[in-house]
Formats: structure tokens, sequence, C-alpha cells
């Protein structure tokens, strides 16, 4: 099975793409957003995408325009687009190999293996914390920005500003831990920081609520006393 190597398939692809005067700018970054997921699903052979997702990648609003330039990206063989005729059933990816050379600079090894696991074409979408994969959290430390967070929390259809908040609390703690808790990646803080707020907003007493209940408890005062 063929290997990837990030720097060398990206510097391949951009000379394709320079030497291809059908390309335009949509066709790049629509290609990177595919790209990106895959990367980050450590080079699966079939992608399952969200286009929504995608689409906010690429920068694009227009459905049409996303279908037209991916419609292009597959006929030339940048890609294989496996569209589902199923709504609840995301449509699959499969991007080609480019500049599959051996060897680095530095001795190391120069690729990465694909994943093992393929999906089946027609798998149900479920939210991506819940998948068993094999990916290294250990790896995922801290986010890369808090656009990252908030497209997380989007794809496990948690309120934005949960996201926000949950960025704005650990990145001004540089991202440390709390004392007893033993997370070792910011995603699955992530789905701690949701359950516990969930929890509280269950279990909490509304503030106001409190409040009238200690005024109906105090003993009633005679303010004509002196002090």
């Amino acid at each position: 099975m063929e290997k990837v190597n990030y720097i060398v398939h990206l510097n391949a692809v951009f000379e394709k793409f320079n030497n291809d005067v059908r390309i335009k700018q949509g066709h790049i970054t629509l290609y990177l957003a595919f790209f990106q997921k895959w990367n980050r699903e450590y080079f699966k052979k079939t992608l399952t995408i969200n286009r929504t997702f995608i689409m906010e990648s690429a920068k694009f609003k227009s459905k049409t325009t996303y279908h037209n330039y991916l419609k292009d990206l597959n006929d030339w063989e940048y890609l294989k687009y496996f569209p589902s005729l199923h709504p609840a059933r995301g449509s699959k990816v499969s991007l080609f190999i480019f500049g599959t050379s051996s060897g680095t600079s530095s001795g190391a090894h120069a690729y990465q293996n694909l994943a093992n696991s393929v999906p089946e074409p027609g798998q149900n979408l479920v939210p991506s914390y819940k998948h068993k994969t094999k990916e290294n959290f250990n790896k995922l430390a801290k986010p890369r920005n808090e656009l990252e967070v908030l497209t997380f929390f989007k794809e496990n259809n948690w309120p934005e500003m949960e996201g926000r908040k949950f960025f704005t609390y650990y990145n001004a703690r540089n991202w440390k831990l709390e004392r007893g808790l033993n997370i070792l990646n910011w995603k699955e803080r992530a789905i701690k920081f949701v359950e516990k707020g969930n929890e509280l907003r269950q279990g909490a007493t509304p503030p106001i609520s409190g409040y009238l209940k200690n005024l109906k408890s105090m003993k009633e005062r005679n303010y004509d006393e002196p002090l």
C-alpha cells in the first residue's frame, strides 16, 4: 500500500496546479479543504465528507459553485468523488497520492502510513468524538486556534458560545490542566467541559428563587426601633 508524505505531496500537487491552466482559486481552496480533513484522519483511503463543513473551510457560499469545482477536480483526476443519494449518509471522497519520492534531507522516514480502517460507502455519520479510532490524542494537547475548537463543537452540535467559553478559559491558562484531572488532549477536555456544563444547568437553582427563599425566611423587623 502506498504511503503519503505531507510536504512532498503538497509540493507535487501545487506544481500540478501551476501547470494546469484550467485551475482557478476555487479549485485550490476546495482541494485544500479536503486535504486538511484527509491529513487529520491520517490519510484514510476514503473520506466521509460533510458538505457544509467543507464549504466553510473552502470559503464557499454557493452549493452550485461547490459542486461545479468538485466535479472539475473529479474529472481532472485530483480526487475521486462518490456522491451519496441518501440524505442521512455522507458522500465519499478519495484523494490521489502525488509526489511519492523517497527519502528526506534529515534521513528520517519520509512517509506516514495510510489508515488501515476504511469506512464502507453508505456508513452513517455520527459525532466525531464517538468514533473509536487509532488517533494519537497525545498530539492534541491544545488546538491550533479558536476556529478549530468551534468547528469541533459544531460537528458535535454543541452551542458555539460554549466553544468560545471553552477556548477562552483554557487559552488564558495556556492549556494547563486543573488539579485532579488526567486528560491529555483538548478534545477530551471539551467533552468533559460540555458534560459538566449540562450537569450544572440541570441541577442549578435559579439565583432569583434562592434570593426570594431567603427573603421569606427572614424574621420581620421593626424599623421604627433605634439600632
